[in-house]
């Protein structure tokens, strides 16, 4: 997709984008936290999600949080399709938790791969800048701005690329990641050194591991800088697979953080026994090492991001 050289956008000086080269790996899931981390915070943050999977982890959709703008739809990606399309600024649901907007992903996106296509032809490379340009006039409304990017797909992960400051990588121990990691540092590459030469890895982590698997941490850690390149900074915090508290939070639209806080007034195991409450009442009591975990996780991030060159 890659090929002329172009006129330089630079991007929000603390943009980061999520991304791996292949799903299931918990990079959704990492970028909402993040930006949720941020806005509570009190840093004025955008999430946006150039993804077709709408995982609606924020409760966007399913529980009507945010305040939608007015006119057509911005729900399941048809806004930031529409701004693409339009070539017009990018328009966030606001106040999806207090400090933070979100540009929702969705279905539509996926449709922009036949639109970057077909002008390819006319406008070359200077169509992987169309996120960039859209938002561009949004940009110093926000201390933060947070990619979620498309797995498996070369051209919108290219998209949030040339839109980004920082790439931040998690991966999973299995094979397949592995290779995810490589796509996604080919077109980091790629992106980097045709349009977007202020781009950089600011590290990577391991997520949904044991934490106590320092073997196989390190395996990960050796694919990592193969992969990435021998100075990529390596997260030490690792989220563990707790898969029950994990998918209720996202259920129920809730960062691990705010549905650990729901612990003092769970309902509890004899309740369910009386038929007070259902299973899904119970919040269970592993959410909390979840949510720590999560919130170091971000800490480190944070602060590797801070570290990476501004050059």
């Amino acid at each position: 997709m890659l090929t002329d050289a172009v006129d330089i956008i630079e991007p929000p000086a603390n943009a980061v984008m999520i991304g791996t080269g292949k799903g299931g790996v918990g990079k959704s899931t990492l970028a909402a936290h993040k930006a949720a981390w941020h806005a509570a915070r009190g840093e004025r943050t955008l999430l946006i999600c150039v993804t077709s999977q709408d995982d609606d982890d924020l409760g966007i959709e399913r529980f009507n949080r945010g305040f939608r703008p007015e006119g057509p739809s911005v729900l399941n990606g048809q806004g930031l399709y529409r701004s693409i399309y339009d070539r017009t600024p990018l328009v966030p649901v606001k106040e999806v938790r207090p400090n933070l907007d979100v540009v929702p992903g969705g279905e539509a996106v996926g449709e922009l791969l036949t639109l970057l296509t077909a002008r390819m032809t006319v406008e070359g490379i200077h169509v992987v800048s169309s996120l960039a340009r859209a938002l561009a006039p949004l940009a110093p409304w926000y201390d933060q701005v947070v990619f979620d990017s498309a797995p498996e797909q070369d051209s919108l992960e290219q998209l949030a690329l040339a839109a980004a400051r920082w790439l931040f990588v998690p991966t999973r121990s299995d094979d397949t990641s592995i290779r995810g990691m490589r796509r996604i540092a080919r077109n980091y590459k790629l992106v980097r050194r045709q349009l977007n030469p202020y781009l950089k890895v600011a590290g990577a982590c391991l997520y949904g591991s044991n934490p106590s698997a320092t073997q196989l941490h390190e395996e990960v850690r050796q694919e990592v800088l193969r992969e990435l390149g021998t100075q990529t900074p390596m997260a030490t915090r690792v989220v563990g697979y707790r898969e029950m508290p994990a998918v209720n939070a996202r259920r129920k639209g809730l960062t691990f953080g705010e549905y650990a806080d729901l612990l003092p007034i769970s309902a509890k195991s004899y309740d369910v026994a009386a038929g007070r409450a259902t299973r899904a009442d119970v919040v269970p009591d592993s959410i909390r090492p979840l949510a720590l975990e999560m919130d170091l996780l971000n800490t480190e991030i944070d602060a590797l991001c801070r570290k990476a060159p501004a050059t």
